[in-house]
């Protein structure tokens, strides 16, 4: 008997340690439950709710994979539509540069514009007029029209030359080589 009761009041003193350590709520939830009991009915409640955090973390997971994949394929369009200007801003960066967000990427592209050398502008037309070069430049028509005569072209076209008739008997109709004659 005395070993039972010895038992029954450690068992009660561990309840009570563990009733202490908990907040009120789960007091009320858990105080008819002895120390062994009391441990299952917090291990079940634990599992659920360790369950949930799981799905909640997986979930949170996921969705920010998903905002990594648009990232990722932002930046990749972006890259992609670069002309060959920027070639070696790409390779420099899928080397070094992998993570970035396109914030940063708009940065780095706006440092890699200024170290881009400016090109030359569009180059002057050249026209030849009456045998010399000329840069093209537009003037205003007289309002004669005396420009025409300046614009006139420093060689002739071509003149049509009509083909030869047709021949119904190559042999009977060719000149020879030898005697120059036509025919034999």
């Amino acid at each position: 008997m005395i070993h039972m009761k010895y038992y029954f009041d450690v068992q009660n003193e561990v309840a009570c340690l563990m009733l202490s350590s908990m907040s009120l709520e789960l007091q009320r939830d858990l105080e008819k439950y002895k120390a062994y009991d009391m441990i299952q009915k917090l291990k079940t409640m634990l599992e659920e709710q360790a369950k949930q955090e799981l799905f909640e973390t997986v979930k949170a997971f996921h969705a920010c994979k998903q905002e990594d994949r648009q990232l990722e394929l932002g930046v990749s369009l972006i890259l992609n539509s670069l002309n060959k200007d920027y070639d070696q801003f790409v390779q420099n960066y899928n080397m070094h540069s992998m993570g970035k967000s396109i914030v940063e990427l708009h940065a780095m592209l706006k440092l890699h514009v200024k170290g881009i050398p400016k090109k030359a502008k569009t180059p002057i037309v050249l026209a030849i007029r009456e045998g010399k070069i000329h840069k093209d430049k537009k003037k205003p028509k007289g309002a004669n029209g005396k420009d025409k005569e300046n614009n006139k072209l420093a060689y002739a076209p071509k003149p049509k030359i009509p083909p030869p008739p047709k021949r119904d008997n190559l042999l009977k109709d060719s000149v020879w080589h030898h005697c120059k004659e036509v025919g034999h």
